[in-house]
């Protein structure tokens, strides 16, 4: 069957805007499907619900050693191997940050102090089918990962089935196959300063795509506010927006968060990364910007 149009599906999830297009026959279906897992990856992964398995299995915990599902296995060993890739730059732990910022009454130095000895790839490890955390304070947050972790999934359930796969979580992005007309989609990337505009756009095949931005959201601390990218310095003056583009969409969240804290961070040379400063200069280490 000829297919001459591509079917658009959109829905919120993870606070996000959601989009998929997909080239295929039973493309309806295949988009409730990618749906459906979003909003079940959203209940299991969420840091702020009392009810998720995050919560309650991991963070709320009772001992050192969690006996975890495959699914949660094979993100957390990802996760690690990506994170070690960024010298530990990107880390799950910040939720222990997040949890001691509840009481409202502490400074950004006074919570990463608190926080520091209870973060890192040491405090954590995963053995067989279990996950082992050293410290009864550290908290694991997900919320980094869990939305590029769906686009990845999305793409798996749609490609089997689809001549053309386009999946977009909130600038999360991955691209498999062709438009109807046999030409490569094309990504626009927001103008941190006028965000109705692209800065510049490009072509992916079969990979995927993701900005971090400081600008996005704001954390507040009892002294300061900050970019929602946490750290223990505000980095957000150097470089306010970063686009890496990778092979999946789990790969490019992490490198493109970690960039934003440090933009000299040496990734992989099959990653390709363009960092926004705040005069709109783009820095670049390949030449992949149409």
């Amino acid at each position: 069957m000829t297919i001459k149009t591509p079917y658009v599906h959109r829905f919120m999830a993870m606070t996000v805007p959601c989009e998929v297009t997909l080239i295929a026959s039973n493309a309806a279906q295949l988009a409730l499907d990618i749906e459906a897992n979003t909003r079940r990856l959203e209940e299991k992964f969420n840091f702020y619900s009392d009810t998720s398995m995050l919560t309650k299995l991991i963070n709320q915990r009772s001992c050192k050693r969690v006996v975890i599902d495959a699914e949660t296995r094979d993100i957390l060993l990802k996760v690690r191997e990506y994170s070690a890739l960024t010298q530990g730059i990107f880390d799950i732990t910040v939720g222990t940050v997040k949890a001691l910022l509840q009481n409202g009454t502490s400074t950004r130095e006074q919570v990463y102090q608190a926080a520091a000895p209870y973060m890192g790839l040491a405090v954590w490890d995963i053995e067989d089918n279990t996950l082992v955390v050293n410290y009864p304070i550290t908290r694991l947050d997900l919320g980094g990962v869990i939305k590029e972790v769906a686009v990845d999934q999305a793409l798996a359930i749609a490609e089997q089935t689809s001549r053309g796969v386009l999946v977009n979580f909130g600038g999360d992005i991955r691209a498999s196959g062709c438009k109807v007309d046999g030409s490569d989609f094309v990504v626009g990337v927001v103008n941190p300063h006028e965000q109705t505009q692209a800065l510049f756009a490009l072509p992916l095949c079969n990979q995927a795509l993701t900005t971090s931005a400081h600008y996005a959201r704001r954390q507040q601390f009892s002294d300061e506010e900050s970019s929602h990218i946490l750290a223990s310095q505000d980095t957000h003056k150097q470089v306010i927006s970063v686009t890496v583009v990778a092979d999946s969409a789990l790969q490019a969240g992490i490198m493109s968060t970690a960039l934003t804290i440090n933009p000299r961070l040496v990734v992989p040379e099959e990653i390709g990364f363009a960092l926004v400063d705040a005069q709109l200069n783009v820095h670049q280490n390949t030449d992949f910007l149409l």
